[in-house]
């Protein structure tokens, strides 16, 4: 899964619609208040987070993205502020306008570096752990239980 948060709804509207015809699954945000419970719901693998938004700064919101990877997508052009980016935990920095085919081919780049592209559960013995659904299960007792988005960053920084 990779989410978009970005408040123009034509560029929006335009990567969700051009990384799904690549294959993705995409979801889009207009607004910062809107995010954190997406990712409540699911961690996507890949964040792309427009630095410019309305009621927060993307630089604010890229420092508690640390279970996802991320690319910045703006119209901020500066040398200095590809450096703020990319030290502040971005992957990579594309700035506006942009080419869907280099976009998609960025995204898959940080994918494999990032190792998204690995297993989306986790097994050992009779436990089984997905972490973008935030289920643990233990399968000789039956049980299932749901965990905080906290305790899955563990899990996978451990795992």
């Amino acid at each position: 899964m990779i989410y978009i948060l970005e408040d123009d709804e034509s560029i929006r509207k335009l990567v969700v619609y051009g990384l799904e015809s690549q294959g993705f699954t995409v979801e889009g945000f207009a607004l910062p208040s809107a995010f954190p419970r997406a990712m409540e719901r699911a961690l996507p693998e890949l964040v792309l987070l427009d630095l410019m938004l309305p009621e927060e700064d993307g630089l604010h919101i890229l420092r508690d993205l640390r279970a996802s990877a991320v690319i910045l997508l703006t119209a901020r052009d500066t040398e200095y502020d590809r450096v703020i980016g990319l030290d502040g935990g971005a992957d990579d920095f594309i700035t506006k306008p942009f080419s869907m085919l280099e976009l998609a081919a960025r995204i898959r780049a940080v994918l494999r570096r990032t190792g998204s592209a690995a297993p989306r559960e986790y097994r050992a013995g009779p436990l089984r752990v997905c972490p973008a659904q935030r289920i643990v299960q233990v399968a000789q007792l039956g049980a299932t239980r749901c965990f905080s988005v906290s305790t899955i960053r563990v899990i996978r920084a451990n795992a």
